[in-house]
């Protein structure tokens, strides 16, 4: 039987679409991590199976049972939460925190019992905390504040436990024992376990499986060995890594160092043709690594304007929410043709910016490398007669060359 299903899930944050059609079961016993760049949507997951974030489409289920028909009381008694950072109203110790624990059992009124003091003795043990039972949980450090809000959590000795990035605050040791107690826990006592997790190597080295998420949507499930692969890890977290697989070993996954700051003859002139956010990393990756970086045209007030205004690179600005005009237009032409190299970024286009278009063709005439980038390029033409998509696949097919992620326009701009 499954312990957790989510059957079609979407969900939001007021009108902010976080979760996209998610399905996922998780078995009695099985431990599972939820893995994915920073606002993946891993932590909404964690709130749809409590309830806490009720679903805007499809079911939640435990044990067989929509979420939504489970009283508060009773689910704290199914399910055990580990938050990211614990905060408490009063000034409990540590003792007294791990004991509420227990209230999901018998009432917050009711005094512990011989069952109740065993478990809380128990929790406490097993995070390593009996010695800090006395201690202000407000006075504690972050990895002491981390045991002790597992241990909150496994004093209640429920079926399931769900922890939001269990190991971000703890120092190396901590993070192993709490992770072999959880081996321990899984394997002994069959508990259920789902976590978040950033750490991709200590992940595959105690769960079973992974459950990848790139923009809410879940974009791999499966073994460690079936779900780091190097090409979609790539594609999720946008930086060069390779993967190594040993027999009867989890995977290791190791991101490879980035291109050393160009200096010298190394450094190139760069000119970003970008919108909207799509330019915002890649002028950042530019800048720190040493090349003459401008960008534009672009509206004011656009994030990859104020990007370039942070990072002191010349832009050629039109006025906001305006089609890019002549004067713009120029701008930019000047700043491109002083340039070695022209990027395209992944920008959308309608008839207010195709004319970008030109700047990236008159470029490649003119012998200075182009690079385009070409992911979603199909579904990024949004001029009324699709006007765009032929001229970018154009500029390819005369040697533009195409990327996807940054790290390719850099170690592009290293061999040219």
């Amino acid at each position: 039987m499954n312990a957790i299903e989510l059957q079609h899930i979407s969900a939001a944050y007021r009108e902010s679409d976080v979760l996209r059609d998610v399905t996922l079961a998780v078995a009695e016993g099985e431990w599972l991590a939820l893995l994915g760049p920073n606002g993946a949507g891993k932590s909404t997951v964690l709130r749809v199976i409590t309830g806490l974030l009720p679903a805007r489409a499809g079911v939640a289920l435990l044990g067989g049972r929509d979420v939504r028909a489970i009283r508060g009381a009773e689910r704290a008694r199914l399910v055990a939460v580990v938050p990211q950072e614990l905060s408490t109203p009063l000034p409990f110790t540590v003792g007294e925190l791990v004991t509420l624990g227990r209230s999901s059992a018998h009432g917050r009124l009711a005094r512990p019992g011989a069952a109740d003091r065993r478990a809380i003795e128990r929790a406490l043990a097993y995070t390593d905390l009996l010695e800090l039972r006395e201690r202000p949980f407000a006075e504690l450090s972050g990895g002491e504040k981390q045991r002790a809000a597992i241990a909150l959590a496994l004093a209640q000795e429920t079926r399931i436990l769900l922890l939001d990035e269990p190991t971000a605050h703890l120092d190396l040791n901590h993070q192993w024992e709490i992770l072999q107690l959880l081996d321990r826990l899984n394997r002994e006592c069959s508990l259920t376990i789902v976590m978040t997790s950033h750490d991709l190597n200590l992940a595959a080295e105690f769960c079973s499986r992974l459950a990848l998420f790139d923009h809410g949507a879940l974009v791999a499930l499966g073994t460690p060995a079936e779900v780091l692969r190097e090409e979609r890890l790539r594609e999720v977290y946008h930086c060069d890594v390779r993967v190594r697989h040993e027999s009867g070993r989890a995977p290791e996954v190791r991101p490879e160092r980035r291109p050393q700051p160009a200096a010298g003859g190394r450094a190139k002139k760069v000119h970003v043709l970008s919108g909207g956010g799509s330019g915002a990393e890649l002028l950042r990756l530019l800048v720190l690594t040493g090349h003459h970086t401008s960008c534009g045209p672009l509206n004011m007030g656009d994030s990859d304007a104020q990007a370039a205004a942070a990072l002191e690179v010349r832009a050629a600005l039109e006025k906001p929410f305006s089609p890019l005009g002549a004067g713009a237009l120029d701008a930019a032409r000047q700043l491109a043709a002083a340039a070695e190299a022209l990027v395209l970024a992944e920008v959308p286009f309608g008839s207010g910016n195709v004319a970008l278009l030109a700047l990236a063709e008159e470029a490649l005439a003119r012998g200075a490398r182009v690079l385009v980038n070409t992911r979603n390029l199909e579904q990024r033409d949004f001029t009324p007669q699709r006007v765009a998509l032929p001229r970018l696949k154009a500029l390819l097919e005369r040697g533009a060359r195409a990327w996807q992620h940054a790290d390719e326009v850099l170690q592009a701009l290293e061999k040219s």
